[in-house]
């Protein structure tokens, strides 16, 4: 895991990083305190990158990829910081040196092993419970099975988001360029079932899997920072990213966790991947604490004091009132639970949010850079004294091109 953070205000954008990397393989896993993470994306501009999650996209490291990607830019500039990601998105999209085509493929196709393995393991779960409820089932139960759970399928993946970053008719263009390929990964996972008819539908829940807001746990994160040309103030633009899928990056911007300082004229604060301390920092109260709080608040004012209302005078009522007091109770204790959390988000905006963006928005950029380097150290030194595995790093040495702990443009 990582622990990153970006910090903004009209003076300059500081960026910190740990330098932990998790190894792991079916046995064990292995925490290694030498990882890059930060770097310089041009070498003549004032352009900053992060990465989180995996420390490579499609087997190349991030590293590489940055370090082949820098050489290419060369001296060149763009107006906006956001016309730097959507060249690095492009950059990536057509390098067929670092992902050749059949690695593209390659990878996809064991993208697509998990959802159709879950299928597949649906379908044997049925057939085996019909064989012990009815002692047998003939090859038309089978196809029936595997139908039902095919379309089941099929409809949870259309009901999520389809990501813009693919283009009108994707699906269709992929397919019938990559069809014979996922036929053969159809015929290995499914092996003897008749998945003859339904493998159309088999075949669109792959492209799908790539179209669709839907991220494995390999998918990582990339944050870009810095100042285009005529930016006047700083920018931060973050992406989740998985995989090149024919001649498209599967990404997303995260809004929630951009700034444009040009556009906002708002300091921030922004964590990314293991942010509960920084929260902590910021909000005076740890996020799953101020969670199970509310769910505490919103069980007691929606359940159990209606339960124990009615336990107490339900016997004075006749059904139907009954019915109508219950409703109107739970309406009430929706309605005060709705203020409770309006009236402390204020309070903690104004009492503990508030202040700190106040400081950080007049902060010079060295104390900028310190405080964003102090944030990774907290969330460092909270690992190092609970009992779960030391995920998240020291700040790594800063090296002579600014690769490293922590990079403050202006």
């Amino acid at each position: 895991m990582t622990a990153e953070i970006a910090i903004l205000n009209k003076n300059a954008v500081a960026l910190a990083a740990d330098s932990a990397v998790t190894l792991r393989n079916p046995q064990t896993q292995k925490v290694y305190n030498t990882a890059n993470k930060l770097f310089m994306l041009s070498k003549y501009h004032p352009v900053g990158i992060m990465v989180h999650g995996p420390a490579e996209i499609m087997g190349v490291p991030w590293e590489t990829v940055i370090k082949t990607y820098r050489q290419q830019l060369e001296t060149t500039n763009f107006n906006r910081l956001i016309e730097f990601a959507e060249n690095f998105v492009s950059f990536l999209e057509g390098n067929e040196l670092l992902f050749p085509e059949r690695l593209r493929l390659a990878t996809f196709a064991g993208l697509c092993e998990w959802p159709l393995g879950q299928i597949k393991n649906a379908i044997d779960a049925r057939v085996q419970a019909q064989i012990a409820t009815l002692g047998e089932i003939d090859d038309d139960g089978i196809n029936r099975i595997t139908s039902e759970i095919v379309d089941e399928h099929l409809q949870n993946w259309r009901r999520y988001d389809r990501l813009s970053c693919f283009p009108e008719g994707f699906e269709e263009d992929f397919l019938r360029d990559s069809g014979a390929f996922l036929n053969e990964k159809l015929d290995a996972i499914f092996m003897e079932l008749p998945i003859d008819s339904i493998r159309p539908s088999l075949l669109e829940i792959c492209a799908l899997r790539a179209t669709k807001e839907w991220w494995s746990l390999g998918s990582g994160g990339i944050v870009i920072a810095g100042f285009g040309k005529d930016d006047v103030f700083p920018v931060l633009h973050s992406y989740t990213v998985e995989t090149i899928v024919r001649n498209k990056l599967k990404q997303m911007r995260r809004i929630a966790q951009s700034n444009d300082m040009n556009e906002s004229n708002t300091a921030t604060i922004i964590p990314f991947a293991q942010a509960e301390i920084v929260y902590r920092f910021i909000q005076g109260i740890d996020p799953e604490y101020h969670q199970e709080f509310d769910n505490f608040i919103r069980d007691l004012l929606i359940t159990e004091y209606p339960e124990t209302l009615l336990r107490q005078f339900g016997e004075r009522l006749s059904e139907d009132q009954r019915r109508d007091v219950e409703a109107e109770l739970i309406r009430l204790g929706r309605a005060v639970h709705s203020n409770f959390g309006d009236k402390w988000s204020d309070w903690q905006f104004q009492k503990f949010v508030s202040p700190v963006l106040d400081i950080v928005a007049d902060l010079p950029k060295d104390d900028l850079a310190a405080m964003a380097e102090s944030l990774v150290n907290l969330t460092s030194f909270k690992r190092r004294i609970t009992a779960e595995v030391e995920t998240v790093g020291g700040p790594i040495d800063r090296r002579g091109d600014l690769e490293g702990r922590r990079l403050c443009l202006d």
